[in-house]
C-alpha cells in the first residue's frame, strides 16, 4: 500500500508547485453548486468504487452522501500456481468465501483552502458515518480423486475443506457457483480524510483523495477457512474521483432542459477553442 501513497504524494507536490505561479482564473464560477462525482480507490485490504453527492450549504461546506461497493481480501491471502492441461490456474488455498461490502454514508465536507488560479488546489476535509452490508459468497474448488498409479479418476466441485490437500485442487471453480448460498452481514461504518481538488475547469472536479475508514461488524467474516478471521476492518485508502459541477441557482432552475443543453455545448465548443 505504500507505494500508492508515495505516487500520490509525488503528485500532490508536482501539482503545488505550480500554486504560486499559477495562471489567473477568469472563468464565469457557479455560485451556488452542487456536486455529483464518482471515484475509484485502493485500501490496504482490496479495492472499489464509490458515488457522491455534495449538497451546497454555503460557499465552503457541503453535505455529502456517499454509496460504496468493495471488495475485501485477507491480509493472509497468497496465491498458489498450478499448471494442468496446458493451462495455469491460480487461486489461494484456503480462502472460504469471497467477500463484498456495499456502505451508505452521510457527512461533511469543509473546504480548508481554496484555489486561486487554474492551476492551484483546492484543499478538502470530508468525514462521514453510516451503515454497512457484507456480502459472503462459498468458494468452490475442483478437486480431483487420483489413482494409485497418480491418473485423475474424477472431478467434482466442492467447498474448501482443511482435509483437502493442495495436489488435489486444480483451481477455482466457476464464478457462478455459490451465489444461491449468499449470506448477508450487516455493520457499521466511517471515513475521513482530504481532497485534493486540482480541476483546471470549474465545472469540472478531478480530485485526488486519501484517508482512513473502519468497518465494524457484529461478528468474524469468515474469509479464510486456514486463518484467523476479523470483524473490524481499518484502512488507509487512496483513490480518484472525478465528476461534475451543478449549479442550483433559481436562474439555473428556471431554464428549460433545451437551454440547458444549449448552453453546454456553447460552454463545450468555448474550451475547445477560447477566445481570449
Amino acid at each position: 500500500m505504500r507505494q500508492y501513497f508515495i505516487l500520490l504524494a509525488i503528485a500532490l507536490v508536482s501539482t503545488g508547485s505550480l500554486m504560486a505561479q499559477g495562471e489567473i482564473d477568469d472563468q464565469k464560477r457557479v455560485m451556488l453548486r452542487d456536486e455529483k462525482t464518482f471515484g475509484g480507490f485502493l485500501n490496504s485490504n482490496g479495492f472499489g468504487v464509490n458515488y457522491r453527492y455534495g449538497y451546497w450549504r454555503n460557499a465552503r461546506n457541503q453535505l455529502i452522501i456517499d454509496g460504496d461497493f468493495s471488495y475485501v481480501k485477507h491480509p493472509k491471502e497468497v496465491k498458489t500456481t498450478i499448471s494442468y492441461d496446458y493451462s495455469t490456474h491460480r487461486y489461494v488455498y484456503g480462502k472460504q468465501n469471497l467477500f463484498w461490502e456495499l456502505k451508505g454514508t452521510v457527512g461533511w465536507q469543509k473546504e480548508l483552502y481554496r484555489k486561486h488560479d487554474k492551476t492551484g488546489i483546492s484543499v478538502r476535509l470530508f468525514y462521514s458515518g453510516g451503515l454497512a452490508l457484507g456480502f459472503t459468497k462459498p468458494i468452490y474448488y475442483e478437486v480431483y480423486t487420483f489413482s494409485s498409479i497418480g491418473e485423475a479418476t474424477n472431478k467434482e466441485y466442492m467447498k474448501f475443506e482443511s482435509s483437502i490437500h493442495k495436489t488435489q485442487i486444480g483451481g477455482r471453480g466457476p464464478f457462478h457457483m455459490g451465489f444461491s448460498e449468499l449470506k448477508l452481514l450487516p455493520g457499521l461504518y466511517g471515513k475521513t480524510g482530504f481532497s485534493f481538488e486540482y480541476s483546471q475547469k470549474d465545472a469540472i472536479v478531478h480530485a485526488l483523495e486519501a484517508g482512513i475508514s473502519l468497518t465494524v461488524y457484529p461478528k468474524e467474516i469468515p474469509i479464510m477457512a486456514t486463518e484467523q478471521n476479523n470483524f473490524l476492518f481499518f484502512n488507509l485508502m487512496v483513490g480518484y474521483r472525478f465528476g461534475k459541477i451543478i449549479d442550483i441557482s433559481e436562474a439555473s432552475r428556471s431554464k428549460s432542459w433545451k437551454e440547458k443543453r444549449k448552453e453546454r455545448k456553447a460552454q463545450k465548443a468555448f474550451l475547445k477553442n477560447p477566445v481570449y
